[in-house]
């Protein structure tokens, strides 16, 4: 009689499986193909109790990775669950057994289904039990499964290599050293010789871009739209503990919040893109440690538990990943004599009946492949105020202050914005000489001798989006454009404080070596732009050979502070000036950079921690981002993703059914007017107006391609009204900084027992 096996698995046991679990599919002998003499008969002589070499026996590929008996006999017994292929919540050799190895035969329909499925099965169509066993097979063994593998059977570009720890050929994970990052197959050959440097002790490079200040947007206000140039910012790349951000927005409440997002350059949680990502994210009380910003791996790559949740997904047509980053096609046609590619995005919200009139924030972007919502809050996340912050008195100061202007994005809205500004988190400074030093710079577009970078910033008032939100909740917005006013630039933000500068500790006092770039940050109306001095061939080589690595020299004159600087730049002894000096010798440099990036891992639902988190019966899509990872999602109805569980735990008053089915509704109104608009390459602008003042040259912006990997495939039914929510990213294991398997707890300071519901709802 075949031996049944219920789904009764100890903590013990997920925690020992945690590793195959997530990597489990169907080439149980670890070979790179997925066949029915070796692979199903496995499986199937394993439910039917074989062991030993009863169980191996004339099953076992010669290139076998996995031949051991035993090795097998735990690499099923850690993943039965993946083997109940009918869906009784029972593990069967003459049901499920046989169903894999008559769909490995490739059987269909009724020939694969008759006399194989059990009375209680849920899956008993050939085509739902296809399904699902798509979901479990990786012919190729490359870390995608069949159904969303390009090519499953394995090709030139992604071929099995099966003594690679990461199941994929080396070339697809190598990074160039030249680079630091993933590349683009038009990028420049790197030099045939270099010479990589580790960065010189006691040297820091501070600073940043100059920023660039516009009219105020409105305060209260319902947010702020921007359009950025997106354009390898920086030469050689970065690595874990540093970050570049590119003309980026944060927008502040009355006192609690900041909504940020820019293109930024962070690999620590981005991967090695070649481009910067697009950032949206938000900061609900001040950059707590436990902040949900990427959906639930906080903003210090803490694993939150589930009463920390409050990252929703909008989209239902792209993923929104760790660090709330969306990612760039590396392989788009780069338009460098047109002005280059561009992504409109922002942040505003959306009036959704909440019980207590709170407002929802949102995301939005406008790109070449998708134009519409990302990502956002419950809004309660805006209205908690950590406890300690009440204890010390902090929370009563701040009150204090602001006396009635104080309030959350929630409550009442955003207060004005004035400008985009640019932070720098940099190492890589190596000193040639004495006062000779060679110093990362940002790297800009230099193709042209005005390259614009920034444009057509837009003020969202709070009348225009309660008409929208209403449209949006009656059913009856019929063109999705957010209206919005074009703001203009006034100035350039340039401070001692904000200039480049190298910095030294020299008998326990620091020194300061200002670094003033040939080019200028200018704007003209709507648009910023960098100017680079080609008025002879000589300034213009000049300008090319500094972009983005320079040598400069300290010179004895000392740099003059602007008016108005603060006593620390005003009185400061050892503030020099530079200048940019030629290359003092042949050697073609670049920094070494140590490649490690964070990997986002599925929870383990035996956990109690991470029950919100529970996909049941739901099925794991996969995508290969263009940055080496894997990413797995899951389809999720709106009101049923992790972060909705959340609000409905939390707060219970306000997210009843009757509220949720509501919000639902809502959302299904949203998803059907930006599922009929938003498209590839539209012609006109669809969210985000780039015609509501001058473009540069007077063309219309070519819009950027996202990372093909971001963008959702979306199962039939579920156009409107779900969510593909990443429930982990996977860097291949060799580049993960926290290694492969599932995240068994989440950190310490961030548990259910550590939440509050002390928050403050009526501020």
């Amino acid at each position: 009689m075949t031996h049944i096996r219920l789904f009764y698995f100890s903590l013990c046991l997920l925690g020992t499986s945690a590793i195959a679990d997530e990597k489990f599919h169907l080439d149980i002998d670890d070979n790179g193909t997925t066949e029915p003499l070796s692979d199903g008969l496995l499986v199937i002589r394993y439910l039917f109790d074989f062991s030993g070499d009863s169980l191996t026996a004339n099953a076992i590929a010669p290139d076998a990775q996995r031949a051991d008996a035993e090795a097998i006999a735990f690499f099923l017994a850690s993943n039965e669950a993946s083997l109940d292929v009918d869906g009784d919540g029972k593990v069967e050799a003459l049901t499920d057994g046989l169903l894999i190895i008559r769909e490995l035969f490739e059987f269909s329909g009724d020939s694969l289904v008759t006399d194989a499925v059990s009375s209680t099965a849920t899956r008993i169509s050939g085509a739902s039990v296809k399904d699902y066993i798509k979901t479990i097979k990786d012919t190729d063994n490359d870390g995608l499964f069949d159904h969303v593998d390009p090519s499953p059977t394995g090709d030139a570009s992604n071929t099995n290599n099966s003594t690679n720890p990461d199941g994929d050929s080396p070339t697809v994970y190598s990074l160039d050293d030249w680079y630091g990052t993933k590349i683009p197959a038009f990028a420049s050959a790197a030099p045939s010789t270099y010479e990589l440097f580790a960065g010189s002790d006691n040297l820091q490079i501070n600073g940043q871009l100059e920023g660039l200040d516009h009219e105020p947007t409105d305060a209260p206000g319902a947010g702020k739209l921007i359009f950025n140039r997106v354009y390898r910012a920086f030469k050689h790349g970065l690595e874990w503990g540093e970050q570049f951000g590119v003309f980026g927005s944060w927008l502040g409440s009355f006192g609690a919040n900041s909504i940020e997002g820019g293109l930024w350059v962070n690999p620590k949680t981005a991967g090695p893109h070649y481009y910067p990502t697009l950032h949206l994210a938000g900061v609900g009380d001040q950059y707590h440690a436990c902040s949900d910003v990427q959906m639930g791996s906080g903003l210090y790559e803490r694993i939150v538990a589930d009463k920390w949740l409050h990252m929703i997904q909008i989209s239902n047509q792209v993923l929104t990943i760790p660090g709330s980053n969306i990612a760039f096609d590396m392989e788009q046609e780069p338009y460098t004599q047109d002005n280059g590619i561009w992504v409109g995005w922002g942040w505003s919200y959306l009036n959704l009946n909440h019980p207590r009139n709170y407002k929802f924030w949102l995301s939005f972007i406008e790109s070449y492949d998708y134009q519409g919502p990302i990502n956002g809050y419950i809004p309660e996340y805006f209205n908690w105020v950590d406890p300690e912050k009440v204890e010390d008195g902090s929370y009563a100061a701040n009150l204090a202050e602001l006396g009635n202007n104080y309030g959350t994005f929630a409550t009442t809205g955003s207060n004005a914005n004035y400008g985009n500004g640019n932070e720098n988190y940099v190492n890589g400074l190596l000193r040639v000489e004495e006062d000779l030093f060679y110093i990362p710079l940002p790297n800009l577009p230099s193709h042209k001798e005005r390259e614009y970078l920034i444009a057509h910033p837009q003020n969202v008032s709070q009348a225009a989006m309660e008409d929208y939100s209403a449209s949006v909740r009656a059913n009856a917005l019929e063109d999705p454009l957010i209206q919005s006013e074009n703001l203009e630039y006034e100035s350039v933000y340039e401070s001692s404080h904000n200039q480049l500068k190298i910095s030294e500790e020299i008998n326990s006092e620091e020194h300061r070596y200002y670094v003033k770039p040939s080019y200028q940050i200018g704007f003209e109306n709507s648009l910023g732009f960098v100017q680079w001095d080609f008025s002879n061939e000589a300034n213009k080589s000049s300008s090319l050979n500094q972009n983005g690595y320079a040598y400069v020299r300290k010179l004895d004159s000392k740099w003059v502070v602007e008016d108005g600087a603060d006593e620390n730049y005003k009185n400061h002894p050892h503030q020099y000036q530079t200048e940019f000096v030629d290359a003092p010798d042949r050697v073609i440099r670049a920094p070494r950079k140590n490649h490690r990036f964070f990997s986002y891992k599925e929870r383990d639902t035996s956990n109690p921690e991470f029950a919100n988190w529970d996909i049941g019966d739901r099925t794991r899509y996969q995508k290969k981002l263009q940055n080496g990872a894997t990413v797995t999602y899951v389809w999720f109805k709106f009101i049923e993703q992790p972060a909705m569980l959340t609000a409905k735990q939390n707060h219970a008053e306000a997210y009843t059914d009757e509220y949720l089915n509501l919000l639902q509704t809502y959302i299904e109104n949203y998803h059907s007017l930006i599922n009929k608009n938003s498209g590839r390459n539209p012609n006109a602008p669809v969210l985000i107006n780039y015609q509501g003042a001058d473009n540069p040259g007077g063309k219309n912006p070519h819009l950027a391609k996202l990372d093909s990997g971001q963008l959702a495939d979306i199962p039939e039914g579920f156009e409107v009204g779900y969510v593909p929510v990443v429930i982990s990213v996977y860097h291949p294991e060799k580049y993960s900084a926290n290694g492969l398997g599932l995240e068994s707890a989440p950190h310490s300071e961030c548990t259910n027992a550590a939440w509050t519901d002390t928050y403050h709802p009526d501020i």
